[in-house]
């Protein structure tokens, strides 16, 4: 998403630049969208990874065009992946999910997108398929039901809120699937320069991030960075996902690796946390999330 000017533009040249630090230091999943930017997350990537594609996971999702346009139909969901595998300059993706699914028609992501995806893997488009979005039974209830390899959920397990470990977990790993953990900022909650205007959080949750967010500052250190020592720790996820946008914000979330959050300073911040921690908002058609 980062690679799309979700969280703030960068040039072409500083996407690219970032893709190639990744790959230097052994970064081999990368995943992404073509609602992200609009197709322009896609574009970049797929410049980025010329003649580095064998060496990397490739996962996109469709589905999703714009905030509000969706079409989770089979013949939407292969000619998004068409286009999808264009802008990449790949004839194939590792991993091919539908994108928010809680905004499609229930029976139409079960009867048409579902399907479509199959059909893609059959032909050889995608190696592995599966499903996204924010509501946690939702997610578990498709999951329990229909033919998937991997699912990726997001902001469900971070500082502010760990419900995937009980709603989700047990599901995933019944089935034997991957388990892709993304947004450990909470969309940019749990950053220094806090989460973008069209952020759905409630303003309480909000306010708490701001406030963490200083509590870090004043003990020398950023939200941020203990956000993603925090998420990594979990054992049940498979792949945790992280949007760095320049090679500099790269390098910042590379140190991090393998150093566990600091007990004392871990301990404050929940404790900061626990009068909003596990609210979640409504998403899409799908209106049942529990709000504490």
């Amino acid at each position: 998403a980062a690679l799309g000017d979700q969280y703030g533009a960068i040039q072409d040249s500083e996407a690219i630049q970032a893709v190639h630090a990744a790959l230097d230091h052994g970064i081999t999943f990368f995943d992404t969208s073509a609602f992200y930017g609009r197709t322009l997350a896609e574009t970049r990537l797929g410049q980025a990874l010329v003649g580095q594609r064998q060496r990397v996971i490739l996962a996109s999702k469709g589905g999703r065009i714009d905030r509000d346009e969706f079409d989770f139909s089979a013949r939407g969901i292969v000619d998004m992946c068409a286009a999808s595998l264009r802008r990449l300059q790949t004839d194939y993706l590792d991993i091919y999910q539908l994108h928010d699914i809680e905004f499609g028609d229930p029976d139409q992501i079960i009867n048409e997108a579902i399907p479509a995806l199959q059909q893609l893997k059959q032909e050889g488009k995608v190696r592995f398929v599966g499903v996204t979005g924010y509501p946690l039974p939702l997610l578990r209830q498709v999951i329990e039901t229909q033919p998937l390899d991997v699912t990726l959920s997001y902001c469900h397990y971070n500082l502010l809120n760990t419900t995937l470990n009980d709603e989700l977990v047990p599901a995933v790993k019944a089935r034997q699937m991957g388990l892709i953990n993304g947004s450990v900022t909470h969309m940019g909650i749990l950053t220094d320069q806090g989460p973008p205007p069209w952020h759905p959080a409630p303003t309480a949750v909000k306010e708490i991030g701001q406030a963490v967010a200083a509590y870090c500052r004043r003990q020398g250190t950023h939200i941020a960075h203990l956000a993603i020592q925090f998420a990594l720790q979990n054992t049940a996820v498979d792949v945790t996902v992280l949007g760095p946008r320049t090679v500099s914000e790269l390098n910042e979330s590379i140190k991090l690796l393998g150093q566990p959050p600091d007990p004392a300073l871990l301990a404050a911040v929940l404790a900061m946390i626990k009068p909003v921690a596990n609210i979640s908002w409504p998403s899409g058609l799908w209106q049942e999330e529990k709000n504490r």
